[in-house]
């Protein structure tokens, strides 16, 4: 497509064109019975065009048009668009950088990925034969490229390989679904692990314990810190910090929630989000502090949001897709762990409840950080041991009192999604109703 640059270079238009391509596999096992594996490859273009009278046009497209029409069609998108305070950046000549590319996922094989399915499958089965269960293993090679109007190009390119897994047991009109999944951009992940985490979760899940409504202090796992994250996302977004609609927009400097906690974006080479470059090809941090110490840092901040700042971009440019324009976002997250295993946070509980996912993640008030959701999977501690899963059951709070109330944090995290590095997390406290 070095054509479509040459002719905004030609033409002295400034504007970057976004490539992203995708080659995947997966196979899929539901109810304990193999249904299928499929591969397919995906490509398609995101162009910018900022025009003479400084507005963006953006027009996205899957299959290969003529130059002077894409050109055309993202210049006449222009004319509706608003005027923008950013130049497109170029890009360092001796930028040097690593693909994150393992072999063993590129020349991954379908038998290989069955024969997985099958070993997974029998082992969750032998030890919860009762249960039925769904595996889905991907993996596949993605790759994303940036050529901007004075014909610099960045080029990237990571493999991602994951499974994840439910397991569903009905008894006596309980309907019970457990969920584990491993995300990571070499085969290096913990399959034991994961399997071993989908056999507990069944165990502990065969009794129901009766927990009353009250204020209860609330260890929330990996996935289940993600309950209290999602606003915080919000809140760090700098597009947000902008339109005034941030909580910590005014923050910057202040320490606003517990010593204990701090928030870094890092570029951990096999994590999914790591990169280094954003969208908009500004090149990303090793490592950056968002929260430290409880003290607000930074804001995650594009090209467009910076610009409205006056402040320089972080490399937080993203696209979900080439259909979209960049929006503030993260690349790879981590929580810092504490001194202690969660086994410990746990066995010290007189009395409390441990969070592991919840329904409607993301329906609560993200803005003001308010949450309110029902617990998918919970159980219930006293005296130190898990007495049984709890049923309807509802947590409820505010993200950044939350944050501010928590006690301590665990020593052993877990990746989520291949993309944020989180530690259990004990708050205190927390309301609970039935």
């Amino acid at each position: 497509m070095i054509e479509v640059v040459s002719l905004l270079k030609k033409e002295g238009i400034p504007g970057d064109l976004f490539t992203h391509r995708i080659f995947s596999q997966e196979v899929n096992y539901e109810a304990n019975s193999f249904q299928g594996y499929k591969k397919e490859e995906r490509e398609g273009y995101g162009l910018r065009a900022i025009n003479p009278e400084g507005k963006l046009g953006f027009y996205a497209f899957n299959r290969l048009l003529n130059p002077q029409e894409a050109v055309e069609k993202a210049l006449e998108v222009s004319q509706l668009g608003d005027r923008v305070d950013f130049s497109i950046p170029t890009y360092p000549s001796t930028w040097e950088w690593e693909d994150f590319v393992d072999p063993r996922v590129e020349n991954l094989d379908a038998q290989e990925m069955i024969e997985l399915g099958d070993y997974i499958l029998s082992r969750i089965r032998k030890e919860c034969p009762q249960a039925l269960v769904d595996v889905v293993i991907s993996a596949g090679r993605e790759e994303k490229s940036l050529l901007n109007h004075h014909e610099e190009e960045l080029k990237f390119a990571r493999t991602f390989f994951g499974v994840g897994v439910s397991a569903n047991q009905t008894r006596e009109g309980d309907i019970l679904e457990v969920y584990a999944e491993r995300s990571w951009g070499s085969r290096d992940i913990d399959v034991e692990g994961l399997v071993q985490e989908i056999v507990s979760k069944l165990e502990f899940s065969q009794r129901v314990a009766d927990l009353n409504s009250g204020k209860y202090p609330v260890v929330f796992t990996p996935s289940g810190s993600l309950v209290l994250l999602v606003a915080l996302f919000y809140g760090l977004n700098g597009k947000n910090w902008v339109f005034g609609r941030s909580p910590l927009e005014d923050k910057e400097g202040k320490v606003i929630f517990s010593s204990l906690f701090s928030l870094e974006e890092i570029q951990e080479p096999w994590a999914l989000g790591s990169c280094p470059f954003d969208d908009e090809g500004i090149m990303t941090r090793a490592q950056k502090y968002l929260i430290n110490k409880g003290k607000v840092e930074s804001a995650f901040w594009d090209l467009w949001s910076a610009a409205k700042k006056g402040i320089k971009p972080t490399g937080n440019g993203f696209r979900g897709s080439y259909r979209d324009l960049p929006e503030p976002g993260f690349s790879s997250l981590r929580v810092k762990n504490g001194l202690r295993d969660s086994s410990t946070l746990i066995g010290e509980l007189e009395e409390g409840l441990i969070v592991d996912s919840v329904l409607g993640l993301g329906q609560s008030n993200v803005a003001s950080g308010y949450f309110s959701c029902n617990v998918h999977l919970g159980f219930y501690v006293k005296g130190g041991e898990i007495q049984g899963r709890v049923k309807d059951v509802m947590i409820s709070g505010n993200t950044y009192q939350a944050l501010f109330n928590l006690k301590e944090i665990s020593r052993d995290s877990r990746w989520i999604g291949g993309r944020i590095l989180l530690p259990y997390l004990l708050v205190e406290p927390i309301e609970v109703n039935k």
